[in-house]
């Protein structure tokens, strides 16, 4: 080879960038993960379709059962969906939402007593025989309820204190109490401090009037 032609050749680092370009095209490129996924997929599914089908035709009365079997599933879905849709509207709903709603609200006080005027009414005795830990437990817990028929909070299992606190608006006429209530609460009942009784009574006393305020007492 001359070396008229040796000078002809493009350097190295030009063949390679050249290289680089031509294999970077889309004709190049390697098919997609996604794609293949979605073939081996698409192939599975009338494989199934197609042993279906050969079943069918050695089983027609099976299939036949089967088929019925599936619509009524379907349509027991759809009825469903349907009534999950339009529960909210439908009269006959309203009533037993209602009387669901009252019962369960009163599962905030896990037991502790059946309705708001009974749990306060416990927690009151409880502050005279000195079981102030328990009866700041209850009060708490009615406060808590109350807010929650208000719309105040949304009580959830999972939430804190804080969360509460932080749900509540300040200019709520009973977030004064509530962040008082809160804070006796955290002090007596997680970090076992004792409590002033005098503050205790006077926090439960207050609650008893906010249920008495309200319309959803018992």
């Amino acid at each position: 080879m001359s070396a008229a032609q040796l000078s002809q050749i493009p350097p190295p680092e030009q063949i390679r960038d050249a290289t680089q370009a031509v294999l970077a095209r889309a004709e190049f490129a390697e098919p997609s993960r996604w794609y293949e996924i979605v073939i081996e997929a698409l192939q599975a599914l009338k494989r199934w379709l197609d042993g279906v089908s050969q079943w069918s035709e050695a089983h027609p009365s099976l299939a036949r059962v089967f088929f019925i079997m599936a619509l009524l599933v379907l349509l027991a879905c759809l009825g469903h969906l349907f009534y999950l849709a339009l529960a909210d509207v439908l009269p006959f709903q309203r009533k037993k939402d209602r009387a669901n709603a009252r019962q369960a609200r009163w599962d905030i006080l896990e037991g502790a007593a059946t309705n708001w005027r009974e749990a306060l009414k416990i927690a009151r005795a409880l502050l005279h025989d000195g079981n102030l830990r328990r009866a700041i437990w209850i009060a708490h817990r009615v406060l808590l309820g109350l807010l929650d028929e208000q719309g105040a909070i949304k009580f959830a299992g999972w939430k804190t204190n804080s969360h509460y606190l932080t749900e509540c608006a300040r200019n709520h006429p009973w977030y004064t109490t509530f962040a008082e209530l809160t804070e006796l609460y955290e002090g007596t009942v997680y970090a076992n401090r004792s409590a002033s009784e005098d503050v205790a009574e006077s926090l439960v006393v207050r609650v008893d009037q906010f249920c008495d305020e309200t319309s959803g007492s018992a």
